[in-house]
């Protein structure tokens, strides 16, 4: 009796390992499942921010916001995160649809940290900087942070963390919906 009590757990550990492991290896990104996120600052009106150009200049967001969908990629140059999304971004920006604008808001960098961030990653869409007191008024504390955010300056959506390819084409879909 023991020994088929013993052959019945060893098979059932048997069974559960190997479902784990096909979990595990049998992941198909099709089925990825993203996104947005709730966040304070979804539904608010962001075109009368004011930040600066890389040159030190004060403007207002909304004349950035020239995009059907704009994405506001929030990001440092010391964010691991950010260094590894980065290239990413870039991609995208070369295949991405006319409708839709990518935009970098730099935030917690000194200039010279920025300025070799942008060169490494020879980033070639539009960025401006944003203050501290920002990301207080709109409660972005996490970094890298995406805002989707439509002409008219309304944050459609919020994504906090690392993005891809992948994730951005999942999120515009949902973005797109709601407009």
């Amino acid at each position: 009796m023991k020994r088929i009590v013993m052959l019945l757990l060893s098979g059932l550990f048997i069974i559960l390992a190997a479902y784990s492991i096909w979990q595990v290896l049998g992941h198909d990104s099709a089925r990825l499942k993203v996104s947005g996120q709730p966040h304070y600052v979804n539904g608010r009106d962001i075109s009368g921010v004011e930040v600066q150009t890389l040159e030190g200049h004060p403007q207002l967001l909304k004349s950035e916001l020239t995009g059907d969908i704009n994405i506001i990629n929030f990001w440092a140059s010391w964010c691991e995160p950010c260094n590894k999304e980065m290239p990413e971004l870039v991609h995208y920006n070369d295949i991405k649809p006319n409708h839709i604008k990518l935009i970098g808001l730099n935030v917690q960098d000194d200039q010279k940290n920025r300025q070799a961030f942008l060169k490494k990653y020879d980033v070639d869409y539009p960025v401006v900087v944003g203050s501290e007191q920002l990301l207080k008024q709109y409660k972005i504390y996490n970094i890298p942070t995406t805002i989707f955010v439509d002409k008219e300056g309304r944050v459609l959506t919020t994504y906090m963390g690392e993005l891809n390819q992948e994730k951005l084409e999942k999120l515009i879909e949902q973005v797109e919906e709601k407009l």
